[in-house]
């Protein structure tokens, strides 16, 4: 996937990586007129858990009383009720830096209705979902 337009149509909820570098804005424009809602976090201003909780409760619009940890980001995306599209830019470096939160947020993302997508360099996400059971 590599086209804004012909990614649109294959958009499931999960996590993905994509491999574009069409800009943010085209994307989200490309999505909205799809009628779906686009959300976007820049990994390069997410360096501490803290801005990544603060990143995803302002992209994804979690409720003022969101308590910006793990518990409450499982809470907020079980009520999340649209399909959204998540870009989520230069996520690997939070990744690499907390290897742990990254797991389990990627983790909560792939279960949840939200349809994330990876761009840019980083750990395999496969390796960072922790194996079932």
């Amino acid at each position: 996937m590599t086209t804004a337009r012909g990614l649109v149509g294959t958009l499931v909820p999960g996590v993905h990586r994509w491999s574009s570098a069409l800009d943010a804005g085209y994307v989200a424009g490309v999505v909205r007129r799809s009628g779906r809602r686009f959300a976007h976090v820049a990994g390069t201003q997410v360096t501490t858990v803290g801005d990544l909780h603060s990143a995803l409760a302002a992209a994804l619009v979690f409720p003022s009383y969101y308590g910006r940890n793990l518990d409450a980001l499982a809470d907020c995306l079980g009520d999340v009720e649209d399909e959204p599209v998540l870009l989520w830019d230069d996520w690997g470096d939070l990744a690499r830096t907390e290897p742990r939160v990254a797991r389990i947020v990627l983790g909560l993302l792939d279960r949840s209705p939200v349809c994330t997508l990876l761009r840019g360099d980083g750990p395999d996400p496969v390796r960072l979902t922790p194996p079932a059971g």
